[in-house]
């Protein structure tokens, strides 16, 4: 809600010359009621964490979650207004589009391979190209280990689609140019690297939380009741009112089963995480975050979606772990005081991978869309020297090409 009246500020000023007085009094008088509200919310929460011996499990209270970790900070207004007004702007980002292509290459994903990973009637139609100079040192469709091995073609922000034991995973999708409209929200710095009738079809789909950069109402409409959503507690009406009904809600440490017509049997956990929720400043934190842990009997892959920085990764290390592939956001993080909170920095993310003991990262949310104040190549830069000071080997935590398809060994 905070940031609800921060956009109501930030609006007043630019239009200081011809509103109301009454229209400021209206937002001053609920910007204090919804400030003493949050003020409450946030005392209980802090006794929660003072008492409460069960600091990793999910906490609403009111009607809205909370984040239960003493490693978290609401942001209030004043801190969202000071954001923004001090916003520095640009982001490195050339002016030239050639300079941009350059330092943010696009590939296409390899869709033999991916095709050779799905089932038939998962399988893309048609004759789709690849770029053969990407791929010179792959195995062919006809000679790759399907068995023995995992693919992930990162696509954007935290929208990758992965492939294990049989099962083909989508995450957090967005395709669209802008994160909310073809018309309002951040835009896409370089374009998508293929549309989503061009990947095979997914069985599942992981929604770590409803922000507009992770949950696209388009690709919901276009996909619908042909796959399985998994989505944190308190968001399964909203799909609802999409009228998607094959829709599977989890809360903290939930875990469920999902089985192919005559396949294996994959067991989906939803994991703790350190953020927030919300579509419209409105609806701040009604539904659930989370992380999410797809296990086969021989591999798992982590999808995190958004975090701040927390203890509770080593417990899920530590109950679930090691995980073979883990998808780690390392964008969005300046300014640390604003962002550390909620969005991890490279040095976090290498934190996140060890305490997961991870065999294998990727590094995903950066360079898709610009929503914070680093430069645009910083995540990636600051990755290697994180994975240095870590002592983490090459090739062990890597981010990725733009809709390369990568295929990593159990």
């Amino acid at each position: 809600m905070n940031r609800a009246f921060g956009l109501s500020l930030s609006w007043l000023r630019a239009n200081r010359g011809s509103v109301p007085v009454y229209c400021v009094g209206a937002i001053a008088s609920l910007t204090v009621y919804y400030l003493y509200n949050d003020y409450k919310i946030d005392s209980r929460r802090r006794l929660h964490i003072k008492h409460s011996p069960n600091q990793y499990e999910s906490l609403n209270i009111s009607g809205r979650f909370v984040n239960p970790f003493d490693t978290w900070r609401d942001k209030t207004l004043w801190d969202f207004v000071r954001w923004l007004w001090t916003r520095t702007s640009g982001n490195g980002l050339p002016k030239d589009a050639k300079d941009l292509e350059k330092t943010l290459p696009l590939a296409r994903p390899h869709f033999a391979i991916l095709n050779a990973f799905s089932r038939p009637q998962n399988q893309t139609q048609g004759p789709l190209s690849s770029d053969d100079t990407e791929y010179i040192d792959y195995p062919t469709a006809e000679e790759v280990d399907r068995e023995n091995n995992i693919t992930v073609t990162w696509i954007g922000q935290s929208t990758c689609f992965a492939q294990m034991d049989g099962l083909n995973i989508l995450t957090d999708p967005i395709f669209k140019r802008r994160t909310v409209f073809s018309w309002l929200g951040p835009e896409r710095l370089r374009p998508v690297p293929c549309q989503l009738n061009e990947l095979p079809r997914p069985d599942i789909v992981l929604v770590s939380h409803n922000h507009f950069d992770h949950l696209d109402a388009d690709v919901v409409k276009q996909l619908g009741n042909s796959v399985t959503w998994f989505v944190p507690l308190g968001l399964r009406d909203w799909f609802a009112r999409q009228g998607i009904y094959k829709v599977r809600e989890l809360d903290w440490w939930q875990e469920t089963e999902f089985s192919l017509p005559g396949s294996k049997t994959y067991r989906i956990i939803a994991t703790p995480t350190q953020h927030w929720s919300g579509r419209n400043g409105f609806d701040s934190n009604s539904s659930l975050w989370c992380s999410f842990l797809v296990k086969s009997p021989r591999a798992s892959i982590f999808h995190c979606g958004d975090t701040g920085y927390c203890p509770v990764f080593k417990a899920i290390g530590d109950k679930y772990g090691p995980v073979s592939l883990a998808i780690l956001p390392i964008g969005s993080y300046q300014p640390r005081w604003y962002m550390c909170h909620q969005h991890v920095d490279p040095d976090d993310a290498v934190k996140i991978h060890l305490d997961l003991n991870a065999a294998h990262s990727i590094g995903v949310h950066w360079g898709t869309f610009m929503m914070s104040d680093e430069h645009y190549l910083d995540p990636p830069n600051d990755l290697a020297l994180a994975c240095t000071k870590y002592n983490v080997s090459h090739g062990r935590f890597t981010a990725p090409q733009f809709g390369k398809t990568l295929l990593y060994p159990l």
